[in-house]
């Protein structure tokens, strides 16, 4: 299998993030497990924790409830973001359309980019993706064409918002070790882009947008159990994410291989780049791709000990945060590895600052 690599070049005009509250760390974290599963939990899901490397998170629920609604729902959140990055644009403009991803929305129906069209007030089109970790890759797929082949159209917005939190529950019945691996790994929050068409300028461009999968035949990494016309009912009381850690750890490795892959057939090499931006799956993903990779571990961008593992949000955060981090020198090229392990799509793209 291959992966499809989009024609045409993007610019990106602006780019932001949102979270809800105060950073949880993983003691207070670890402290209401107890509270509510007892010590043996806690111990357990500590242990975990430190597997995985994430030290804290951004969480939009709270946890003195065993069950609760989020405090900052996941249209609040992408409104943030997007108000943030329209504000960084040399001129205010309505976007000509509105690309959402989320594998957590704010109702099954209406989508959550209706819900966030209405809260910014947007008239024009939108629509949204479900695709896990790699929703920001299939956004791009869609944003190239409708921007390179359209003279009229005006900038396209691209947010991501995950707000997993919510579903789940500090109770003994619902808590097994897949849903502590989600516990101690997941975050909650929303990252915003504005593209337009290339401006000929040569200066931060997305390019090179590829998107693949291998996972025909293959039993899912993760997946929302519930709800769904295939699986209505919720046998853990509400919808819950299944997360086989398993099958992750045996097909995950390949997704950035892949996309590594399809990036060096274009002509590139790894040296070009001064930094690569992976999923941000767990903490340790800066040492132990810069030491699969043999480069060094600082070009190895690792946010997911302070962010935890963002979903689809992930890739726009993280770059948003380099490129406002000012490490970044006019040319300097970033490589982004974007990965998922529902059924095993990957997708990224160049971009260049």
């Amino acid at each position: 299998m291959s992966a499809y690599i989009g024609k045409g070049r993007l610019k990106l005009l602006a780019c932001a993030t949102a979270f809800p509250g105060e950073a949880v760390s993983n003691q207070y974290l670890l402290q209401q497990l107890e509270k509510f599963c007892g010590k043996a939990t806690a111990r357990k899901a500590g242990i975990i924790a430190k597997r995985l490397g994430i030290e804290q998170r951004y969480l939009c629920r709270s946890l003195e409830h065993a069950i609760s609604k989020p405090l900052v729902d996941a249209p609040a959140l992408a409104q943030i973001a997007i108000e943030k990055a329209l504000g960084q644009c040399d001129e205010p403009f309505e976007p000509g359309y509105l690309i959402s991803h989320t594998a957590t929305p704010h109702t099954l129906l209406p989508s959550n980019a209706a819900w966030i069209a209405d809260r910014i007030k947007l008239t024009a089109p939108y629509m949204e993706l479900r695709q896990a970790c790699t929703g920001f890759a299939s956004a791009l797929q869609i944003a190239l064409p409708m921007l390179n082949h359209d003279a009229d159209m005006k900038p396209i917005c691209i947010v991501g918002s995950e707000v997993g939190s919510v579903f789940f529950k500090l109770s003994p019945d619902f808590i097994d070790t897949e849903q502590l691996i989600n516990y101690v790994q997941m975050g909650d929050g929303a990252a915003a882009v504005m593209l337009a068409r290339d401006d000929g300028s040569n200066r931060h461009i997305i390019s090179h947008c590829y998107t693949g999968h291998i996972g025909i035949d293959k039993e899912p990494g993760f997946q929302l159990s519930g709800g769904g016309s295939g699986d209505p009912y919720c046998e853990k009381g509400l919808p819950s994410f299944s997360h086989a850690a398993k099958n992750v750890k045996q097909n995950g490795p390949e997704l950035f291989l892949k996309g590594i892959e399809t990036i060096t057939a274009c002509g590139f090499e790894l040296d070009q780049f001064a930094y690569i931006l992976p999923h941000q799956a767990n903490g340790h993903i800066d040492r132990l791709l810069a030491k699969y990779l043999g480069i060094e571990q600082a070009r190895i961008i690792n946010d997911a000990k302070t962010w935890g593992n963002l979903g689809s949000v992930a890739i726009w955060a993280s770059l948003s945060k380099l490129i406002h981090s000012g490490k970044l020198k006019t040319g300097d090229q970033v490589l982004v590895l974007g990965a998922e392990a529902t059924k095993y799509m990957y997708g990224g793209f160049v971009y260049r600052h």
